[in-house]
């Protein structure tokens, strides 16, 4: 009798080992983690507007000093630290993706928040992200 319990034991833990290993096989892997992105050498100030500025009219002139980095025409997935391109983006939205440090973009009446970035060739942002921001009000 003891003989029949043991090995009866022995088959169950056989069965419930074989069940942990093949339950283990089947799982999905792990998803690759995501390539972590480079940093920029560029160094970006907003010129104009300044912070808290009042603007007549439903035009906003940007001014931008790139220090250290390139404006590139083109996007390209050869990403490099000092080449990239400027995104302004108002109130949470794009408004324009430029090649250019100054630029004038529709605006309407209101206060606002002014972003700009400079990206990546690729359009996506370097980390850590090199962006600057204004609060504005237009009449």
């Amino acid at each position: 009798m003891a003989i029949r319990i043991i090995g009866q034991l022995k088959r169950g833990f056989c069965f419930g080992l074989l069940a942990l290993l093949l339950a283990g096989c089947s799982q999905a892997s792990e998803p690759e983690p995501q390539q972590e992105r480079i940093a920029s050498t560029a160094k970006m100030t907003i010129i104009e507007p300044a912070q808290g500025a009042v603007i007549t009219g439903n035009k906003l002139r940007v001014r931008i000093a790139l220090e250290g980095g390139e404006i590139i025409p083109q996007a390209t997935q050869d990403i490099k630290p000092d080449e990239g391109h400027v995104h302004l983006s108002l109130d949470g939205k794009l408004s324009t993706m430029t090649y250019g440090l100054d630029q004038e973009i529709d605006v309407t009446p209101g206060p606002h928040i002014l972003q700009v970035e400079f990206v990546a060739g690729d359009h996506a942002p370097f980390q850590p992200r090199v962006i600057q921001a204004r609060r504005i009000q237009v009449q």
